[in-house]
């Protein structure tokens, strides 16, 4: 079986190496967001999985007790957790990165419980001050992991769990640089595959899944079959098919700002200082999205800095129906691309993918301009 056939057997939740993680008497916990530092989970020995709800297809409750205007992502969420989808989970941890995940976490806590809950304080913007605070709320979290689970969460399996993680970030920024190229190897849409199935699946093996797919792309030929090289850019997107859409079109995506993209994992801990401390640096500190007030000047050279280096052609915005951090975002972006002149398109979307008839139409038509340039 092919490293691509691998990622793609992972990217449920639920899936065969959750299955064997499970089988052997050990814990999944499920997190909510990219600010909550996985490496302090799996130095526990218990596997962290991003929280996803791509099964999802209505959402009566969701509606109900989240309301039908908060994010369909948030509903999604919950109306999963109603109908016993993620039992497999011994528990959630979530944080403050937004109102609607902080009431997302209240609900499944009073409505669809799990055996385990946690919710970090995290800052929202950066300075001395607020990095050490954040390191007292890592500690808090580290401690409370050890005494619900009765592990012991030491130094060395911290430092440890921070050098694979750091290799998962290696890895796919060398996957992420195959795409500069004039012929890229790989596509955005199996790059999602990839990245989908990373927050699945224990870390060791994504790594060795990892190496084995650069060694199967190699130096085999191109892409040459694409009309534009295009940036994506937004909020959560776990889902393939989305990309490929626009691929389908003729639009190559190679690369993006997105949260299960290079704002995952573009940062590396600094696995020279204390363990804590490195962790609290590196995740306030990463490439941030709208939750951190200070943010917007670094995320809008980033993009331009992405644009140059990958060479795009083009940017599309996806934008979460009813998430307001990204449409004030957004509102600010569009404004800096129009000065450096750099096409655009804005595309809304619920969190289930629907509607792909329109938003062909507007790819196709964004993507015919980009040729008449």
């Amino acid at each position: 079986m092919s490293a691509m056939e691998k990622f793609i057997e992972a990217i449920p939740l639920e899936n065969p190496w959750v299955n064997s993680w499970k089988n052997e008497g050990k814990k999944v916990l499920g997190y909510f967001c990219s600010y909550i530092p996985e490496e302090i989970i799996y130095a526990a020995d218990i596997l962290p999985i991003r929280m996803r709800a791509r099964t999802c297809t209505d959402t009566p409750m969701g509606d109900a007790y989240m309301t039908p205007t908060t994010c369909s992502f948030t509903r999604c969420c919950l109306e999963l957790a109603n109908r016993n989808e993620y039992n497999f989970l011994d528990g959630i941890i979530s944080c403050n990165c937004c109102d609607q995940i902080r009431r997302l976490y209240d609900n499944i806590r009073y409505k669809a419980p799990f055996p385990f809950h946690y919710i970090m304080g995290i800052p929202g913007y950066v300075s001395n001050t607020t990095i050490d605070w954040f390191k007292h709320e890592i500690t808090k979290f580290k401690q409370n992991i050890e005494a619900n689970f009765s592990v012991n969460i030491t130094e060395e399996k911290i430092r440890n769990a921070i050098k694979i993680y750091n290799k998962s970030r290696t890895l796919l920024k060398e996957l992420y640089s195959l795409r500069k190229q004039d012929k890229p190897t790989i596509t955005g849409t199996d790059m999602m595959n990839i990245i989908s199935a990373g927050v699945s699946i224990p870390r060791e093996q994504f790594n060795e899944l990892l190496t084995q797919q650069l060694k199967e792309i190699g130096s085999g030929d191109g892409i040459s079959d694409f009309k534009n090289r295009l940036m994506i850019v937004g909020s959560m997107l776990d889902e393939p098919e989305y990309f490929k859409v626009i691929e389908d079109l003729g639009g190559l995506i190679v690369t993006d700002s997105l949260c299960l993209g290079t704002r995952y994992f573009w940062d590396l801990v600094d696995e020279n200082l204390n363990p804590i401390d490195a962790l609290a640096e590196r995740y306030l500190s990463k490439i941030s999205c709208p939750r951190m007030t200070d943010g917007y000047l670094e995320r809008a050279e980033f993009m331009m800095d992405m644009i140059k280096d990958f060479n795009v052609d083009g940017v599309i915005f996806e934008r979460m129906k009813f998430c307001a951090l990204w449409w004030a975002e957004i509102f600010m972006l569009r404004n800096r691309l129009k000065e450096e002149g750099i096409p655009f398109l804005d595309l809304e979307r619920e969190y289930v993918l629907s509607g792909t008839g329109a938003m062909k139409t507007r790819v196709q038509t964004f993507i015919e301009i980009l040729e008449a340039r």
